[in-house]
């Protein structure tokens, strides 16, 4: 459950189940604080001994797994090496960083990373449990990264924006510069507050 203050929401535990349209508006504020409820923690890091488990061994055995170790899309037939499984992640995440327009508002990024908080807190996604500790760090240190309000790629309507928000978080594009409230700043000179998403040591991160 989440754990709600009386008039808004200044501690709030995600489980991916019990975020409720009331708490998600709270969570816009400046200084209400999100933390992954602990059973979920470990709903993320048996999801990510899947993945381990398969480029650790199964790759190596010849096995694939479409998104970690193949292409996308078209190129689904396309194997990537076990060395550039990084690197595959890192730029899927670039490639779809197209939006255009006015850039969502500070409390309105804070709802969409919260809510993408939630859903990796369902545990299904093969995330690593250190990007999750590190995206709560960057939204309760108000570390957002700046996300065009227009544009998408694919049917699902959101990766191009999730992308963004992934984006600064790895140290590039723009952030929102907590010491010059409604001010942009480049990502490497914010993001140092929490540290970069590491995608260097990870797959499957999004």
């Amino acid at each position: 459950m989440s754990a709600i203050g009386h008039s808004a929401a200044k501690r709030v535990v995600l489980d991916g189940c019990s975020l409720t349209c009331k708490v998600l508006s709270q969570l816009g504020a400046l200084g209400a604080q999100i933390s992954i409820e602990p059973g979920a923690m470990e709903r993320i890091k048996g999801a990510r001994a899947v993945v381990d488990n398969l480029v650790q061994r199964g790759f190596d055995e010849g096995h694939v797994a479409y998104g970690i170790n193949t292409g996308f899309g078209l190129f689904a037939d396309v194997i990537i090496p076990n060395n550039q499984l990084a690197k595959l992640q890192a730029n899927l995440i670039r490639s779809h960083s197209a939006g255009v327009g006015e850039p969502l508002t500070p409390s309105e990024t804070r709802r969409l990373l919260a809510l993408r908080l939630n859903v990796l807190a369902k545990g299904h996604s093969g995330i690593r449990a250190e990007t999750v500790e590190q995206m709560v760090a960057a939204f309760n240190a108000n570390c957002l990264s700046v996300v065009p309000s227009k544009g998408t790629v694919g049917a699902s309507g959101d990766l191009a924006p999730l992308s963004h928000l992934a984006l600064g978080l790895m140290g590039e594009g723009l952030m929102w510069d907590p010491d010059a409230p409604g001010q942009h700043a480049p990502a490497k000179e914010v993001g140092w507050l929490v540290g970069w998403l590491d995608w260097r040591v990870g797959w499957r991160v999004s």
